[in-house]
C-alpha cells in the first residue's frame, strides 16, 4: 500500500486592481524535502518504502474583493501506467491571504511508497481549481510527474537534504537504506562513507565511515524489517559551496548506491 504523508498547498494572488488572469502550476521539481530550501532529486527512480517529495509554484489566482482571500482546491491523484488510480483522490481546500504581497506562493506534495508497492511507472497528477474564478476556461490548472518504482534493491531511499546551511547551525543528512543482503548468520555487511567536498571536488575533511553490523541500533531487526536508519551531522563552521558525498556499500551482494547533493553554506552576518 502506498502511504500518504498529509500534503499542504499555498497559492499566489494578484491585486485587486489586477485582472485575473489563467490559474498556473510552475517549477513543479522533485526534491529531497517537502520545502524549497531542499536539494533536487536528480532521478526518476524510487525503491521500495522511499519517499517522493515533489514542490512547486502556484499563480494566477483571484482574490475575492470581499474577503480578500484566495480560494482554490488542490486536487493529488496518482496512476500506474495503463491510467488506473491507485488511490482515491486527495482534495485539499485552502483560502489564504498573502501577506508579503507578490504573486506567488508554494505548494509541495509527498508520498512514501509501501513496501509491498508493486514496482512499475507510476504518474502523480496536480490539479489547482481557482474557486474565485468563474471563467472555466482559466480557472484550473494540471500538471503531472511521472517515476517508476524499482523491485526490491539494496539502496539509499527516504533522503532528507537541506540544499542551503547557515554558518554556526548544525546540519544532518538523513536517509534509510533499504534491503542490505544477510549473510548466513543474518546479518548485513554494508559500509558507508560521507565526505564534503570543495568547489573543486577535494576532501575538506576526513570521511565518515559507518559500518552495519557495527553501528546497527540494538533495537533492530533486518529479517522482520530490512531497513536502516542513518544520520550524518556536522557543524557548518564556514561558508562555502560544497558537495554532500555518501557511498554506501553492500558487501554481501556486491552493490553500491551513491547520493550527492550540492550543499551552500552562508554568513548572513557578513556585510
Amino acid at each position: 500500500m502506498l502511504r500518504r504523508c498529509v500534503p499542504l498547498a499555498l497559492a499566489a494572488l494578484f491585486s485587486l486592481a489586477a485582472a485575473a488572469p489563467a490559474v498556473e502550476i510552475k517549477n513543479l521539481r522533485p526534491c529531497y524535502h517537502p520545502v524549497f530550501l531542499s536539494a533536487a532529486r536528480t532521478s526518476d527512480k524510487l525503491l521500495l518504502g522511499d519517499i517522493l517529495f515533489l514542490t512547486y509554484d502556484i499563480d494566477g489566482l483571484k482574490v475575492d474583493s470581499k474577503t480578500k482571500k484566495a480560494s482554490f482546491i488542490v486536487v493529488e491523484e496518482i496512476f500506474d501506467f495503463s491510467a488506473k488510480p491507485v488511490m482515491d483522490p486527495k482534495q485539499t481546500p485552502n483560502e489564504v491571504f498573502l501577506h508579503l504581497g507578490g504573486t506567488r506562493m508554494p505548494g509541495h506534495y509527498e508520498i512514501q511508497m509501501g513496501r509491498n508497492q508493486k514496482p512499475g511507472k507510476y504518474i502523480v497528477r496536480i490539479t489547482v481549481k481557482d474557486r474565485n474564478n468563474n471563467d472555466a476556461k482559466t480557472n484550473q490548472k494540471s500538471e503531472t510527474y511521472q517515476f517508476e518504482l524499482l523491485p526490491p534493491t539494496f539502496g539509499i531511499a527516504g533522503v532528507i537534504a537541506p540544499a542551503i546551511g547557515y554558518t554556526g547551525l548544525s546540519y544532518a543528512t538523513e536517509f534509510v537504506l533499504i534491503d542490505m543482503k544477510l549473510d548466513d548468520k543474518k546479518k548485513p555487511d554494508v559500509e558507508v562513507t560521507m565526505r564534503v567536498l570543495d568547489e573543486g571536488g577535494k576532501p575538506v575533511a576526513d570521511p565518515v565511515i559507518s559500518t552495519l553490523p557495527r553501528d546497527l541500533p540494538a533495537e533492530s531487526n533486518l529479517e522482520q524489517e530490512n531497513l536502516v536508519a542513518m544520520r550524518f551531522p556536522f557543524f557548518l563552521n564556514r561558508p562555502g559551496r560544497f558537495t554532500i558525498d555518501i557511498q554506501a556499500k553492500d558487501n554481501n551482494a556486491k552493490k553500491e548506491s551513491r547520493l550527492s547533493y550540492p550543499l551552500t553554506v552562508l554568513d548572513v552576518s557578513s556585510k
